[in-house]
């Protein structure tokens, strides 16, 4: 179930909370429920200053990636592998003029090397760690990172055995065959990281979320323009709303430190 919704100031001192951050940037443009308040506090836990250098892996449109830099002034990779995507994201970068502190990839995240130049901190938001394989993703993720180094995700997990086949069909369950939050957390150990930041995206992640994805389904152009993709989505919102969802599945937001 979800966790009651607690304010406070983050700090990294702060170790392996259950409290949660209230989601409220209703403009954003992150595919995903996990928002800015979370990209800037994987930030801040990490140290991140204008000589750090951070990794995006499956940046989509490139908004988490410029609230970093905005934020920070770091240098940034952000690498996707869909040309779309990207073509998005440097239109945005240009247009929060942060366009000379990144530069984009279109790659594989898996048939990619960075250990040469090794980052302070990568980003893996909005499932990609499902995408590509959790534990596979993270073994891969920390011989990409400094010493110490830190990694921010975001990805769905199971919160109920009794999860109706509905939410799984909509969630593609079978694909992607989720975690629990404690399967996760030993998912994290064994890949080589401590915990210092583990909560569920609260509530009103969810409805900023559906409500950006219910304002791209208008687009008559790209992605959402295409009718089994509108489909798609109109029955994710409606299953999610309709058998409440958020009952069975949750959003968790790790923020991970490499431990050698």
């Amino acid at each position: 179930m979800l966790r009651k919704i607690i304010s406070f100031s983050i700090t990294p001192s702060l170790q392996d909370s259950n409290k949660s951050l209230m989601v409220t940037d209703i403009k954003s443009n992150y595919t995903s429920p996990a928002g800015k308040e979370f990209t800037l506090t994987a930030g801040r836990f990490a140290g991140i200053h204008p000589a750090s250098r951070v990794l995006d892996a499956g940046c989509g449109y490139g908004e988490g990636i410029c609230n970093m830099v905005n934020e920070f002034r770091c240098k940034a990779v952000a690498v996707d592998i869909n040309r779309e995507n990207l073509e998005f994201a440097q239109d945005l970068v240009v247009e929060r003029k942060v366009s000379h502190l990144v530069e984009f990839r279109k790659e594989d995240i898996l048939s990619t090397d960075f250990s040469e130049e090794p980052f302070d901190l990568i980003l893996a938001e909005g499932g990609i760690l499902s995408y590509i394989g959790r534990s596979r993703g993270l073994q891969l993720m920390s011989t990409w990172l400094v010493p110490h180094g830190w990694v921010s995700f975001s990805d769905l997990i199971v919160l109920s055995e009794k999860t109706p086949p509905e939410v799984f069909d909509i969630f593609e369950n079978s694909t992607y065959h989720y975690e629990t939050e404690d399967t996760y957390r030993k998912i994290v150990d064994e890949a080589g990281y401590s915990i210092h930041y583990m909560s569920l995206v609260p509530p009103s992640g969810w409805d900023n979320y559906y409500a950006h994805m219910a304002r791209r389904l208008e687009d008559e152009r790209g992605f959402f323009a295409d009718k089994k993709i509108k489909f798609a989505f109109h029955k994710e919102i409606d299953v999610f709303y309709r058998l409440e969802a958020f009952k069975y599945v949750g959003y968790l937001v790790g923020i991970i430190r490499k431990k050698e």
